[in-house]
């Protein structure tokens, strides 16, 4: 008999995106989505009703974002600060799919963005929640290896 083998890790991750959105669900309550934490570097914008892709260019300021668990996201343009903003999730009915997904809401702004994570945690996507909208790709910063 063959013992029990550990799923390899994007299984796991996968396992774990599962348990969160189910237990997250409770009437419409704000989803878990661990795997936002932590500062994310854009690295791309497409969409629009032309269809149009932006990808930083070598002149270009490095931008990114750190969303943080207190509810606060900080965008930086080459490591200054250039605006902080609150941000809550919400689970809720999407164009991309016909059940509930994670919508990133900050404030003062109407039109939400949908999570989407990749399998390996190292790619994140948002997307507005709507026809002819854009999307915006950023890749995972990981820390500096000691």
């Amino acid at each position: 008999m063959t013992g029990w083998r550990r799923p390899p890790p994007a299984a796991r991750l996968l396992i774990v995106l599962v348990a969160a959105t189910v237990l997250s669900c409770d009437g419409g309550a704000a989803p878990a989505v661990p795997e936002l934490i932590g500062t994310w570097e854009w690295v791309g914008t497409s969409g629009g009703i032309a269809g149009d892709s932006r990808l930083p260019g070598p002149d270009d300021p490095r931008v990114t974002v750190e969303f943080s668990t207190d509810g606060t996201a900080t965008f930086r343009r080459d490591g200054e600060v250039a605006r902080e903003q609150r941000y809550r999730l919400a689970s809720e009915g999407t164009i991309f799919a016909s059940e509930d997904q994670p919508v990133l809401y900050f404030d003062a702004e109407d039109l939400g963005r949908v999570v989407r994570i990749d399998e390996t945690g190292r790619t994140l996507t948002l997307s507005d929640n709507v026809y002819d909208g854009f999307s915006l790709d950023y890749r995972r910063v990981l820390p500096a290896a000691e």
